[in-house]
């Protein structure tokens, strides 16, 4: 728990900082907040894609009662789709921008 509060505070440190900078520099007003972001999308989608691979590991599959309270629960499908499935749409879109990107560099003119 220290560390998500650590890092919590890292980012609101970045946030003030980028924010001043905004007020003097006009090519920080461009660049601040598409890196702010980015930086904010990236650790939200770490975060999902990382609670989706671990719910496989935390679900007691033996037990029903140990998941039917949760999210999509009762069945082990509902909060598997609502736990995992953010995360598996992150990892997919993923893969489609990057498989794009690759065609569009590799196409010529």
């Amino acid at each position: 728990m220290r560390l998500a509060g650590v890092v919590v505070l890292v980012i609101l440190v970045l946030l003030v900082i980028g924010g001043v900078g905004c007020i003097f520099s006009p090519r920080w007003r461009r660049w601040v907040p598409r890196i702010i972001g980015c930086t904010v999308a990236g650790l939200v989608a770490a975060y999902l894609v990382g609670r989706g691979i671990a719910e496989f590991w935390v679900v007691d599959y033996a037990s029903p009662a140990s998941y039917q309270h949760s999210w999509g629960g009762p069945s082990l499908a509902g909060v598997f789709a609502v736990h995992t499935g953010p995360g598996l749409i992150i990892v997919i879109m993923t893969a489609v921008w990057l498989y794009r990107r690759v065609q569009r560099r590799r196409s010529p003119g």
